[in-house]
């Protein structure tokens, strides 16, 4: 199993209640994206297998630049926050316009970045982390896409209550998935009880040509405000169907929780959504595919609960440090691979 970086973000929109005017305002046509790629992962945190999230705003000018960067939230501090803008400050798009006329406008975006194995062989290596074997009618029919998983670490390293969260395409990518972590026993176990993690496996042949490949864009929409007032967490896990270049044509609903609060928001981020494809002998197919949003206030733009002055206050939460192969990452690690999710804008 090979060890690889790529960055990520997730973008679920809330009304806001700021001076700025939001890139999804009202009577405003949003910028469409030009240029937006992952920032790139920093070497030293990758080689001390350290993952984080960084949460900016910023502001898309009038000539489709970015200008004004700021850092909201970062998770841990210190790390990532000089990738994140520095990847930001080089994204490009059609300006917002509103009555014909380019307009400046802000947006919020956050940028996870996650470390994620890179399965190529039809055969389990073995070992207290054994990879996923490439399942051999889609070695065969040369099929490439993407699991991610979410499972509990109990305090003996044992991984228990493993379940797909994300996969593209679906089907025998997630029970090799799953067939392999049931089998992990981790040496970073937590003290007490147990602690949710993901993990992400990127399914690409020996042989893949695939070079840079179409980031995840996540639409926005309005969070409702009875999640918001009453700080209502919740998930909804979607079944959607893709063109050959990802965006999604129709979604419907396999579970949510809690049931019915953020249907109508999943299925409108949803359908608005473009995902990274499927491949078929390096060209992008049209496929099925797994899609689960999660939706928390407290990452949401609620009203009176986030504007562009806002910072983190000081914290001295330690960063999550992965143990991850520590073998060299070979071939991969030249790709310029996809994020899970692209950055989208919050109004």
């Amino acid at each position: 199993m090979r060890r690889v970086a790529c960055a990520f973000a997730l973008a679920v929109a809330a009304p806001a209640a700021s001076a700025w005017v939001p890139c999804n305002a009202y009577g405003l046509t949003p910028p469409a994206t030009i240029s937006r790629e992952a920032p790139a992962y920093p070497m030293a945190m990758r080689e001390l297998d350290i993952e984080g999230t960084v949460e900016l705003s910023l502001t898309v000018l009038a000539d489709g630049t970015v200008g004004w960067v700021r850092v909201l939230r970062a998770e841990p501090r210190g790390y990532f926050e000089q990738a994140a803008i520095a990847g930001v400050r080089a994204w490009r798009f059609r300006p917002a316009r509103r009555a014909d006329r380019a307009v400046e406008c802000r947006m919020l975006t956050r940028v996870r970045f996650a470390l994620v194995d890179t399965v190529d062989s039809p055969v389990d290596a073995g070992g207290d982390r054994p990879a996923p074997a490439y399942p051999q009618s889609l070695l065969t029919g040369r099929v490439e896409g993407y699991v991610e998983v979410e499972f509990a670490v109990t305090t003996t390293g044992a991984v228990r209550q493993a379940r797909v969260i994300n996969a593209m395409p679906r089907g025998e990518f997630e029970a090799a998935a799953l067939a392999a972590i049931r089998h992990w026993r981790l040496d970073d176990p937590p003290a007490s009880g147990t602690e949710r993690r993901t993990r992400r496996f990127e399914f690409r042949l020996p042989d893949s040509t695939l070079g840079e490949v179409p980031p995840t864009l996540f639409a926005s929409a309005p969070f409702p405000m009875r999640a918001c007032e009453q700080r209502i967490t919740g998930r909804v896990t979607l079944q959607v169907e893709t063109d050959a270049l990802g965006a999604v044509q129709s979604a419907r609903i396999l579970s949510a929780q809690p049931a019915g609060l953020f249907d109508a928001l999943a299925l409108a981020i949803s359908r608005g959504s473009r995902l990274s494809p499927a491949y078929r002998d390096g060209r992008p197919v049209p496929a099925t595919a797994l899609l689960t949003l999660v939706f928390d206030p407290a990452q949401a733009t609620c009203p009176g609960t986030l504007g562009p002055e806002r910072e983190q206050t000081p914290s001295r939460q330690k960063p999550r440090v992965t143990r991850h192969d520590k073998r060299p990452a070979g071939r991969g690690e030249g790709w310029p691979l996809p994020p899970a999710a692209q950055a989208h804008w919050l109004p």
